[in-house]
């Protein structure tokens, strides 16, 4: 019940819809109930009328056409306005929860995203807040509709013949608890299609994620194969869930219609035996409203399973919703702009509690505007190293300090906005040019993002695009080549006007004049700013002012290109590995 009333608060904001729903709802509902009089008058008082003149019947008929019709009419407006309103209610409702959980989901530390994948939370967002949605649209008002019908249509009954109330009654309860009887293996049904829809989503985004991989290794089949699967499994669990409600329905309408066949049987029969007791026309109208019971029956076991069902949803949900997120210190302070000095204080990191550390006691700093390099062999914690400045993941001991200030006492987003970081993988929005330039920058004027653009060496290229700076780039920017990408990244940078910069060897596979306007553009946005550059090609750090080496997440040397040479150890085996094969670069290290 906590889930469900926590599930339902996101209503509260739209109760005047709900409300006003309810109105119609039950002016739909009253509507309804027109007709079984309507034929009972149409028997008694025009086909059976006993002394009335034909005249008077015929007037009579009128008489019950037009109120026919007119409820008829009010019937469809009340029901259309209900359903629009439902709709208004449920739509915001999803939409506020939505919001909420695409909120939530930038606050959650990187950690939780290195085990989960990203189909799993697109699930949780997309299908699950639609099983809650079908709650927001119409629940609460369908409940008090339902509850409102039943009591009305009993009491007609009653009035008709409290005996005949009494033999039909059961039916309809008969009828519910048949649906009740399937309601706790459809809820587990409806929770495995959902399961499994988000098994299949997950290997269908990485599979698009991975479209490349895939047409160069020629793995076309091997996917279609684990797609297949997934589907296979969904395929299952929705016949299972086709086939118990088709069960449900199948034995709870032989019930209906078995009952209603006995009910009829007893009704006529007292009738015959007993004509004065109860008119043809009173007999029709009981028969019409106890089959309206039908429906309410229905639709509370219907809601039940509804509830059920948003109740599994919502524990996915709000799980979601309850992943610890970022902490910031109680009391943190926003960071004023710093000069750019950086220092590791003995910092220890593991990625998990019980799992091995990435790093051990790291002492280092960065004065302000010096470009430290780190080198070291994959897996040696150099890009973990890098993260613990803007606090993607925080240190298992030790500390991190920007000037004389812990990272972990300022404001993230203050933190944040003094770094900026060039990956080597670029990741750029599906938007335009200008929108993914001023990403970082809310509200950067149009001279701005131009000059940004002007000083990555990418104005030129961006030009020449056929919508100039409008251009979609496309998915993670797939309409413009790496260097293209990287550049507009540097620009990104370049106008957060950052004070610290991470740079992941961003000028690895590019052609050479690709790689000279990025060194370009990269020596412009690193001047007078500290800076880190992961290098995994070591021609591209000689001008460090340090290098450091980083083997099984400990710093092992640290110095200039030509002393780290002379020492011998992990850098000179590096440099003797990578340069082997060209003399030419090898011969102007030398010259240095």
């Amino acid at each position: 019940m906590r889930t469900l009333g926590r599930a339902l608060r996101y209503m509260v904001p739209y109760w005047r819809w709900q409300l006003a729903a309810l109105v119609c709802a039950l002016g739909a509902t009253a509507a309804g109930f027109v007709w079984p009089y309507v034929t009972k008058y149409m028997i008694d008082k025009v086909l059976w009328p006993g002394e009335a003149s034909t005249e008077q019947r015929v007037a009579t008929l009128y008489l019950i056409t037009y109120v026919a019709v007119g409820a008829a009419v009010a019937g469809g407006a009340f029901g259309l306005t209900r359903g629009y309103l439902f709709a208004r209610a449920g739509e915001g409702a999803a939409a506020d929860l939505r919001r909420g959980l695409f909120h939530h989901m930038h606050l959650l530390p990187m950690r939780y995203f290195d085990r989960r994948k990203t189909g799993g939370i697109m699930s949780v967002v997309q299908n699950d807040v639609e099983a809650l949605q079908l709650l927001y649209s119409s629940t609460l008002v369908e409940i008090i509709t339902n509850v409102l019908m039943v009591v009305v249509a009993i009491a007609i009954l009653v009035s008709v013949s409290p005996r005949l109330a009494l033999m039909g009654l059961p039916v309809p309860i008969v009828f519910g608890t048949t649906l009740a009887l399937f309601g706790g293996p459809l809820r587990r049904a409806g929770r495995r299609v959902r399961e499994e829809t988000g098994s299949v989503q997950e290997v269908l985004q990485e599979s698009i994620s991975g479209v490349r991989e895939v047409k160069l290794f020629g793995e076309a089949g091997g996917e279609l194969r684990r797609f297949m699967g997934r589907v296979w499994g969904l395929v299952r669990a929705r016949i299972r869930q086709a086939v118990l409600g088709a069960g449900n329905w199948s034995a709870a309408n032989a019930i209906a219609w078995s009952g209603m066949a006995v009910v009829i049987l007893l009704a006529a029969t007292a009738y015959l035996r007993n004509p004065e007791e109860i008119t043809v026309g009173s007999l029709v109208l009981f028969m019409n409203v106890l089959g309206m019971l039908f429906g309410p029956a229905g639709a509370f076991v219907g809601l039940y399973n509804l509830v059920a069902g948003a109740v599994g949803a919502a524990d996915r949900v709000f799980e979601f919703l309850d992943e610890p997120r970022e902490v910031e210190a109680e009391g943190a302070f926003e960071l004023g702009r710093v000069e750019g000095r950086v220092r590791f204080e003995g910092v220890s990191f593991q990625y998990g509690e019980g799992d091995p550390e990435v790093l051990r006691d790291i002492n280092l700093e960065a004065a302000p505007g010096e470009m430290i390099a780190l080198v070291g062999p994959s897996g040696a914690g150099k890009t973990t190293l890098v993260s613990l400045v803007p606090r993607l993941y925080d240190v298992s001991a030790g500390r991190v300090l920007m000037g004389d200030t812990d990272v972990r006492t300022v404001t993230l987003k203050s933190l944040r906005d003094q770094i900026a970081i060039v990956p080597q993988e670029t990741f750029l929005f599906g938007t335009t040019v200008r929108e993914n330039i001023g990403f970082g920058r809310e509200g950067a004027t149009e001279e701005e993002i131009v000059e940004a653009a002007k000083a990555a060496n990418a104005h030129g290229f961006i030009m020449a695009l056929p919508k100039g700076y409008e251009t979609q780039v496309g998915e993670r920017g797939v309409r413009l080549s790496v260097g293209q990408r990287q550049r507009v990244a540097i620009a990104r940078a370049i106008l957060s006007d950052p004070r610290v910069l991470i740079l992941d060897e961003a000028t690895s596979a590019q052609d050479s004049e690709s790689e000279r306007l990025v060194q370009e553009a990269l020596a412009r946005l690193m001047q007078g700013r500290t800076s880190f550059v992961i290098a995994h090609r070591l021609s591209t750090v000689l001008s460090a002012d340090r290098i450091v080496v980083l083997e099984g997440g400990e710093i092992t040397q640290v110095g200039k290109h030509a002393e780290l040479l002379s020492e011998g150890g992990t850098y000179a085996r590096l440099h003797a590995l990578q340069f082997a094969a060209e003399p030419r670069v090898e011969a102007a290290n030398d010259e240095r």
